[in-house]
């Protein structure tokens, strides 16, 4: 066997490299999400960790899941909004 053909050989065996693609955040949108699970303990008067287990899946609670979705659908509507300025 040839230098070339054993070369072809071991790169046929190597898989292709495919480039990822980088999606940055919306401007804002970590100083929004930044206190999420403060701002639902607040609202619920609870400890911030006990919100973050829930939110993690460590723990269920059907009313702060609810809190969770609303505080992240107010938050997803302000990067829309503020997207769409831009």
């Amino acid at each position: 066997m040839t230098k070339i053909s054993s070369r072809l050989k071991r790169s046929a065996n190597k898989p292709k490299k495919t480039r990822a693609t980088r999606l940055s955040a919306p401007a804002g949108l970590p100083s929004l999400l930044r206190g999420l699970y403060g701002r639902v303990a607040t609202k619920l008067k609870l400890d911030p960790s006990y919100v973050s287990r829930v939110a993690r899946g460590e723990r269920h609670s059907p009313l702060i899941e609810s809190e969770l979705r609303q505080e992240l659908n107010k938050i997803l509507r302000k990067v829309s909004r503020a997207s769409k300025r831009s």
